[in-house]
């Protein structure tokens, strides 16, 4: 089993009506006015740089409203072209994409590397399905301007695991996978990853 990273079991989902949205949309507000700051001498010494959305009192696998969702969509959108004109003018190649997941959308991120960090997250996602941003985002400024590629995310469970999770990751897309050890596991398409970059 070595060499196979294991995934830990999915948080239980909250069910629980969030009381105060007035006051957490407000504050949302207030935080999403801020642009994300871009550190050139942390970046060039680490090779990379993220920003994450902080989305309280919505966990990170919970789904917030959608006004929410636009909000901090549009403020990475807006970041991404901040990062792309301080990168473009430091460097000839580097990554930077925005990540967007469904239905976890609190992992929803900005992300940027050079050299090897670019090179691993050239590598992260898989293949293309052709399936549109969603239609909510589509209209948001700045969003038309990347070019969004669908991907699916995929998390890994050992069979007993598989089976102790039941109906939950048996009723979405999975198979069985061989490991180079010959022990043998599942994978299974948890969601979607949508990628927005510059247009080529």
């Amino acid at each position: 089993m070595a060499g196979i990273l294991k995934r830990f079991f999915p948080l239980k989902r909250n069910r629980k009506k969030i009381r105060g949205f007035s006051r957490f949309w407000r504050d949302h507000q207030r935080r999403a006015s801020l642009p994300a700051w871009f550190d050139p001498a942390y970046f060039s010494e680490a090779h990379r740089d993220s920003h994450k959305l902080g989305l309280y009192p919505w966990a990170v696998n919970q789904k917030p409203p959608q006004a929410i969702r636009r909000l901090w969509v549009a403020r990475l959108v807006a970041d991404f072209h901040d990062w792309h004109r301080e990168l473009a003018a430091r460097y000839t190649d580097f990554y930077l994409a925005v990540w967007l997941y469904e239905p976890e959308f609190g992992r929803s991120q900005l992300v940027a590397g050079i050299e090897e960090k670019q090179t691993w997250y050239e590598g992260v996602f898989g293949e293309d399905l052709e399936k549109p941003l969603p239609v909510e985002y589509q209209s948001l400024p700045g969003v038309a301007g990347l070019r969004w590629t669908a991907c699916p995310e995929f998390m890994t469970y050992w069979p007993d695991e598989f089976a102790e999770l039941g109906s939950w990751v048996a009723n979405k897309p999975h198979w069985e996978v061989e490991a180079a050890d010959g022990n043998t596991f599942f994978a299974v398409q948890i969601g979607h990853v949508w990628v927005g970059q510059v247009a080529t």
